[in-house]
């Protein structure tokens, strides 16, 4: 693997034109023991004085054509062809570092011309270019032979000393990005004039290569920018024919868009039409248009979330957003940095400015679920921001004014836990301007076919090779009976296990769960009889024709038919269990 070499002049170094010069001043005899190293020094100081000149020359050219270069296809060889005109190196090379700790040939001048082509690449673990990227330092090494980060890629190159500084970005812990190396093919051609000449080119070469890389960058975004702005002219010119078109159809479409308007679907995943939900909804379009706040209570389950929609796409601010947060899924701190917001540098983590969802819904509504759940801290800055209108960021000094319709929503009875000391009094009356109290799936059962058709077709499982195409209607009426103490959210899950599992494409009796299939009666002891095995097995019977006849409501004809038993035999034992009076023998037989 080759390292990149120093450069070097090609000109006799100093210390063999200063052996030169003395071998002359000795020949003549007029020059005297002292007049020989004044001399000798004058000279010297005259090859300094024009080395540091073409250095300046060197760092001027270099600094001015490289502002011209912002264009260029190559501006390395553009940088390796300024330094060599002016000092002609034994060779120059200039090498890019790769994220894949290797290095690559980009531009090169001088000896290794012929022998190293443009593209070859070296690993940083060799060489002395290896060594300034690893150690992002400087390296000047004026006799190669001794030095053990030399590598020579066994090339016939006669390189004695080598100069190699880092081209770094501009950060305060900047990475190399390229290495510049000049050699010689004398031994101490270099000192430190050389190497803060080189390493003040290596920085304009920095500048040069992040001018050109924003100078790009800005090249891009206008063709991008100019476009887009041809495309959207277009579109423009586009529209404004179409609107042209439709003008003589203004009053027409006007009159649709207001029927429209007033059939409105938002929120209409509201399934049912039982009394008990249109009550709701009426009172929800009714209170919508308002600025009220609402609580919204219920059991979980119930769609609480949904009426909380339906009054936000409802009202004039269903064009503004729309945020929710479930107040029971946060700690204190983190709830009240995602309602409020937080300021960067005010708690450990904040290491930049975050804003709130109060901030986040201005405009609009912010719905909070679960709102029961707050701790007594959050609710005492949740108060203020309902009264005042406007709160403070975490951390921050400034109070921020927003325009946001709460709406809250919790399956607790609030009224109980403010007597009890949980939930502040006057936050309660704050957020219940108006209560809507969402009715449970068993109070509204006339939605229950409705709701498992809805669900049936809208089923986020089972694919289109589950598609129902019959449900046993003893399946409706078994739900019918249900209790359904999940209300909607356990029928919705119940509705897509059996969609997933149903034979057939056909929902029976069978598919349907065991609890929901035979519920327990009331105040029964079944549970006990089901895990315990020291009950007497009469017990058992009794417990479970008791549950039977509570599922059929009573209805003796449907139990005896289910239990696989005689009306007459159920009779019996109803009367030895102390549950009916005998029956006339008569009406038994009239019965069977």
């Amino acid at each position: 693997m080759k390292n990149i070499h120093c450069n070097s002049l090609k000109e006799a170094t100093e210390s063999e034109k200063k052996t030169r010069c003395v071998e002359k001043l000795l020949c003549c005899d007029a020059v005297t023991e002292i007049e020989v190293p004044n001399k000798i020094m004058q000279m010297s100081q005259t090859q300094d004085s024009e080395k540091r000149a073409l250095q300046l020359r060197l760092l001027n050219e270099v600094s001015t054509r490289l502002q011209s270069l912002l264009e260029s296809e190559n501006i390395y060889q553009e940088i390796v062809n300024i330094i060599q005109s002016k000092l002609n190196y034994y060779c120059i090379h200039i090498w890019s570092v790769n994220q894949a700790r290797t290095y690559t040939l980009e531009a090169q001048a001088g000896a290794y011309d012929n022998h190293l082509k443009i593209g070859h690449t070296l690993s940083t673990a060799q060489g002395i270019n290896g060594n300034v990227i690893r150690t992002r330092k400087s390296y000047l090494c004026n006799d190669v032979s001794r030095d053990p980060n030399y590598t020579n890629l066994s090339l016939p190159i006669l390189s004695q000393s080598e100069l190699c500084v880092p081209v770094m970005t501009m950060m305060k812990d900047g990475e190399v990005v390229a290495t510049l190396s000049v050699e010689s093919d004398q031994r101490d051609a270099f000192n430190e004039e050389d190497l803060m000449t080189l390493e003040a080119v290596a920085s304009q070469v920095v500048v040069a290569m992040t001018n050109r890389r924003l100078y790009g960058d800005i090249r891009d975004f206008n063709l991008k920018l100019q476009t887009a702005v041809d495309e959207k002219t277009l579109e423009l010119r586009k529209a404004h024919e179409r609107i042209l078109e439709q003008q003589k159809m203004l009053q027409k479409e006007n009159k649709v868009l207001k029927t429209l308007v007033n059939q409105d679907t938002k929120g209409s995943d509201i399934i049912g039409r039982s009394p008990a939900i249109l009550s709701i909804l009426t009172m929800v379009d009714k209170i919508a248009p308002t600025m009220a706040t609402v609580l919204i209570q219920g059991e979980s389950g119930t769609g609480k979330e949904l009426i909380a929609r339906r009054l936000h796409f409802r009202s004039d601010r269903s064009e503004k957003p729309y945020v929710t947060v479930n107040c029971g899924a946060l700690q204190e701190s983190l709830l009240e940095s995602e309602l409020f917001g937080h300021e960067k540098g005010s708690f450990t983590g904040a290491f930049m400015q975050k804003l709130g969802l109060c901030e986040t819904a201005d405009g609009g509504t912010l719905f909070m679920d679960e709102i029961g759940e707050m701790s007594l801290g959050i609710q005492a800055k949740l108060l203020r921001f309902l009264q005042e209108g406007e709160f403070y960021r975490i951390g921050g000094k400034k109070p921020i004014q927003v325009n946001v319709r709460v709406v809250s929503a919790t399956n607790r009875e609030l009224e109980t836990e403010v007597r009890e000391g949980r939930f502040r009094e006057d936050l309660y009356y704050r957020l219940n301007t108006i209560t809507l109290r969402m009715p449970p799936l068993r109070k509204r059962r006339e939605d229950i076919a409705t709701l498992v058709d809805f669900f049936l077709k809208n089923s986020r499982f089972g694919g289109h090779a589950q598609q129902i195409k019959r449900i046993d209607p003893k399946v409706l009426e078994v739900f019918g009976n249900y209790e359904w103490p999940g209300n909607i959210r356990e029928l919705q899950n119940t509705i897509e296990r059996l969609r997933i599992l149903a034979e057939n494409n056909e929902i029976s009796m069978e598919d349907v769960p065991f609890n929901i299939r035979v519920p327990r009666a009331a105040g029964s002891k079944s549970e006990v009889f089901e895990t315990s095995v020291e009950v007497p097995l009469e017990e058992v019977e009794r417990s479970h024709i008791l549950r039977a006849l509570a599922y059929h409501q009573g209805n003796k004809t449907k139990t005896a038919h289910t239990l696989g038993i005689t009306i007459k035999t159920l009779y019996n034992k109803l009367h030895r269990y102390g549950v009916v009076q005998a029956a006339p023998e008569s009406a038994l037989n009239s019965l069977n």
